[in-house]
């Protein structure tokens, strides 16, 4: 289970680039600015960080959240890696691709995990829709938590944003003014900024 620790991820040739050298069969899974993801098993995945910094904001992130349910259960940390939960579903992202629209179930959930997110501490309320996912249980989990303790917006711009690009920023916000209206006149003050 130890094979991943042969794994390197490097700077690539240009800053936004990342390289990563894999001597073993372990599948890539996602792969991005702080690090890349591989599956170890139908339950479980590592990450494996570029810098240290990177690794360490994660690991307290998903420490301080440890108790919710909307991020990844970690198992295992070391110096540049996290053994976590693999979780099974789709992103919002591709949801939304598929469908089209999020029914009110899904809508209540994102309001959830933007309030759990505040309650556990983190001052990056904000996630993208490629990295929050509706598990094949149907519970919303968020991915990538490098720097939400440290930095970030208070409200979910890049969610918020995402939503607009898809033209459905309006019809989510209609359904959040029905289930949520201080939630909504909050993120209303926000819209003129995206």
């Amino acid at each position: 289970m130890d094979e991943f620790k042969s794994i390197i991820v490097k700077r690539g040739k240009y800053d936004w680039e990342l390289e990563v050298i894999n001597p073993t069969q372990l599948e890539l899974i996602g792969k991005g600015a702080q690090g890349a993801v591989f599956k170890l098993s139908e339950e479980r995945c590592v990450k494996i960080y570029l810098k240290e910094n990177y690794y360490i904001s994660e690991r307290d992130a998903l420490k301080a959240a440890k108790d919710s349910q909307i991020v990844p259960k970690m198992y295992e940390a070391g110096s540049n890696y996290i053994v976590m939960e693999y979780i099974k579903g789709q992103s919002l992202e591709e949801y939304l691709n598929l469908y089209g629209f999020f029914p009110e179930p899904i809508v209540r959930q994102i309001l959830y995990v933007f309030q759990e997110m505040k309650r556990v501490g983190f001052k990056r309320i904000d996630a993208r829709l490629r990295h929050m996912f509706l598990t094949d249980e149907g519970v919303i989990k968020v991915i990538d938590h490098v720097k939400a303790l440290s930095s970030g917006l208070p409200y979910p711009y890049k969610f918020l944003k995402g939503l607009s690009k898809r033209n459905l920023l309006d019809s989510f916000l209609e359904q959040v003014k029905k289930i949520d209206s201080k939630q909504y006149s909050e993120w209303k003050n926000v819209i003129s900024k995206l």
